[in-house]
């Protein structure tokens, strides 16, 4: 709620590569008269604290609001993520601190599950080694890319069965994939209803064709794909990632990518969001293909993002808490608001 009985003040707190985004969308779908206020984050933790004091509520992408940033915010604002992953936030501080914290439930399914099957038909069909021999060697001869292998039949490895890994197994069956998948908190027979078997994660390992994650960044998870878990893949499967970067040990990834325990890897993020491609041990590699933290992207998506995130400042602020499309940490206010 308002910190005041002025018009709400709504402090935008953004990375660089978003520095002079329109936010347009945003600001009719705030509060009327709502006030906002724009900060760039470059790492400085006095410049963050100072932007956000006096603020109703923050919406942000991934400024990363730390154990030691929320402790040293006066008031408690709302902090809106503009995503769908919120590691961002430090949850276990907010809500120790009494943060009411939102998130975006869903905006870029079908651009995500889209973007998965591109990877996997572009690994599995070798197009970047095509791409080379044609664009590159101007050669045009069909017989010199050899051991493709027909996907159809192959078996299709889900981590993390929620809308983006039920929207990719609906495309991967279309292709003739079987599909399985590792969620520990969706039911059985929610899969078998889709035509999918739930296994293990060892179980998953040792049968699949190609592995796509698609589960969240947590203390669990963050480093699970590392030297045990390749050592368990026994069909030399390809890894794709449009999830979280922190999701796998890139050192790892490597020692298995020369060591032949995977045959390749279509990596839409990194351990890190801005890294340097000119010396990264995984970019200029011919078994991976790498694209910008992309997946979730289409002109379409990125309206809805900007219209629920903003949306769901207005909703806490105008007391529909029951309305914000996904809460992280939910305040006690907004408990007998649902």
């Amino acid at each position: 709620m308002p910190v005041s009985d002025e018009t709400p003040l709504i402090l935008f707190a953004e990375m660089p590569e978003a520095d002079g985004r329109d936010v347009s969308i945003e600001q009719r779908n705030l509060p009327a008269g709502a006030r906002l206020r724009r900060y760039v984050h470059h790492g400085d933790v006095a410049s963050l604290l100072a932007a956000c004091r006096g603020v109703d509520a923050i919406l942000t992408d991934y400024v990363p609001f730390t154990a030691e940033v929320l402790g040293r915010i006066e008031g408690r604002p709302m902090i809106s993520v503009a995503g769908t992953g919120f590691d961002s936030v430090d949850v276990a501080a907010a809500t120790s601190l009494g943060f009411p914290v939102a998130a975006v439930g869903e905006y870029c399914t079908e651009e995500v599950a889209d973007h998965t099957l591109a990877l996997l038909l572009a690994l599995n069909r070798r197009l970047m080694d095509y791409h080379q021999q044609v664009q590159v060697q101007h050669d045009f001869r069909w017989n010199l890319v050899r051991g493709l292998r027909r996907l159809s039949g192959q078996t299709l490895g889900i981590v993390g069965f929620g809308r983006i890994g039920q929207a990719v197994a609906r495309r991967a069956q279309g292709f003739g994939l079987e599909v399985v998948a590792c969620d520990p908190v969706v039911d059985a027979a929610v899969a078998r209803a889709q035509g999918v078997r739930l296994l293990s994660l060892a179980e998953l390992y040792a049968s699949a064709d190609i592995i796509s994650l698609h589960c969240n960044l947590g203390p669990e998870s963050r480093g699970m794909l590392a030297h045990e878990a390749f050592a368990q893949m026994r069909r030399r499967p390809l890894l794709l990632n449009v999830a979280r970067g922190g999701l796998v040990d890139e050192a790892a990834l490597l020692e298995a990518l020369d060591a032949g325990l995977i045959a390749g890897a279509g990596l839409d993020v990194l351990a890190t969001d801005s890294p340097d491609l000119a010396h990264h041990p995984l970019a200029g590699r011919p078994d991976v293909l790498l694209t910008p933290h992309v997946a979730f992207y289409s002109d379409t998506a990125m309206a809805e993002l900007a219209r629920i995130s903003a949306g769901n400042i207005t909703a806490w602020i105008e007391g529909r808490a029951g309305e914000v499309f996904r809460w992280v940490v939910r305040p006690i206010s907004a408990e007998h608001a649902a």
